[in-house]
C-alpha cells in the first residue's frame, strides 16, 4: 500500500514539474519575442472602447488579429515593446509602431515595413 501511495505521489509530482515550464513559457524571458496576439483588439472592433480597462492593446493593421503578433515584454512585469506582425507567408514580419491613443491606451500601427532581421 505504501509503495502504491509513493508511486502515485511521484507521478503527480512529475506531472507538475513537466507542466511548469510550459505554463510559464510566455513569461520566461521578457527580452525574447513571444506570441501576444490574444492581448490585442482590432481598431474597428467595438471592444476597443474598453481595451485599456481589459488590459488589451489595439492593433491598427489590415490583418487585425488574424496574423500572429509577437512582442518583447510579457505585458505583466515588463510592458510590451518591439512588436511585429507576421506578414503573408514568405514575406517575413512587419514592424509595428507604438502610439498612445488618449482614453483608449496603447495602439500598434502597421508601418508597412518588413523587418530585415526577422
Amino acid at each position: 500500500m505504501i509503495k502504491k501511495t509513493l508511486a502515485v505521489a511521484a507521478l503527480a509530482a512529475g506531472a507538475v514539474v513537466s507542466l511548469a515550464p510550459q505554463a510559464f513559457a510566455d513569461n520566461a524571458d521578457p527580452n525574447a519575442y513571444s506570441d501576444q496576439t490574444a492581448n490585442f483588439v482590432v481598431y474597428n472592433d467595438p471592444a476597443v472602447l474598453g481595451a485599456k480597462d481589459a488590459g488589451k492593446q489595439i492593433i491598427v493593421s489590415p490583418y487585425g488579429t488574424s496574423h500572429t503578433i509577437a512582442c518583447k515584454g510579457n505585458g505583466v512585469d515588463v510592458p510590451l515593446y518591439a512588436c511585429m506582425q507576421q506578414d503573408n507567408p514568405g514575406l517575413g514580419w512587419i514592424i509595428l509602431q507604438q502610439q498612445d491613443l488618449p482614453g483608449l491606451g496603447p495602439a500598434w500601427v502597421d508601418t508597412m515595413q518588413n523587418d530585415p532581421n526577422a
